[in-house]
């Protein structure tokens, strides 16, 4: 009888240690997307107001302007709706590792994301070419994080290359287990120390082609939200010759 009220007492402090885990992880999750959304309205504040200051300037003209203020409202109404989407999700407090993952489609993922940039990718005259191994291609993941984690890379590399450049999104599936989505600018680049610091927030600043700045705290979140869904985030760049962020998904098996 002690053996078995010992043993019940055990399985207890298992699932209460197991349900504790569970809340550190939420709330460690919670902070960093906070920290993204906050990244995020202060990124498109700054963009809003160089665009306004360049147009008074005469930076832009009127029918520039005039073309990109739709884009511009459909920006604003895009943060608006992560804004809200992430307060209703914070309130509730749902734990999005508590659900399992589901296939994602990552073509229709990248679809959206590249609609949320489309503003800033006519205001830079940046091409993006998009290729796929596959018309549709299937990642175990969850929709949320991954769809973060595409913006935030996507956005850097619009951030660091020049007006006119190109931006290149390929996805591969390396064998029946692994997806590799490849971001590609041909931007600045980075050298050998701002490489070896961009996961360390706050210890370089960064500047963008059109004056974006940034301090690092993105590509931190997007690497850990990749750890989150069993992935890999890396970067190769060198300067002046752009950067190629890697996305490393596991393959859905339904």
């Amino acid at each position: 009888m002690l053996s078995k009220s010992k043993e019940e007492l055990l399985a207890v402090i298992a699932e209460q240690e197991r349900t504790i885990l569970k809340l550190e992880e939420s709330n460690q999750l919670k902070i960093k997307w906070i920290s993204l959304l906050v990244h995020d309205l202060r990124g498109f504040l700054g963009n809003t107001i160089w665009f306004v200051d360049n147009y008074l300037k005469r930076g832009i003209g009127d029918e520039v302007f005039l073309e990109l203020l739709p884009e511009l409202k459909k920006t604003a109404e895009l943060q608006l709706e992560g804004f809200n989407k992430t307060v209703v999700w914070a309130r509730e407090q749902s734990v999005v590792l508590d659900e399992d993952p589901v296939a994602l489609n990552l073509k229709a993922i990248i679809a959206s994301v590249l609609e949320q940039h489309n503003a800033a990718i006519q205001a830079k005259q940046i091409t993006v070419s998009v290729s796929y191994y596959e018309e549709v291609m299937r990642a175990s993941g969850y929709p949320m994080l991954t769809q973060f984690v595409i913006k935030h890379v996507l956005d850097n590399a619009i951030k660091f290359t020049d007006k006119g450049g190109s931006i290149s999104i390929r996805l591969e599936q390396v064998d029946n287990s692994r997806i590799y989505i490849d971001i590609v600018d041909a931007g600045i680049g980075m050298n050998e120390e701002t490489l070896k610091n961009i996961y360390n927030p706050g210890k370089i600043k960064y500047l963008g082609t059109a004056g974006e700045t940034g301090i690092g705290i993105t590509l931190m979140i997007c690497r850990d939200f990749m750890d989150m869904q069993k992935g890999r985030l890396s970067v190769q760049s060198s300067l002046g010759s752009g950067t190629t962020v890697r996305l490393e998904f596991i393959k859905a098996t339904n």
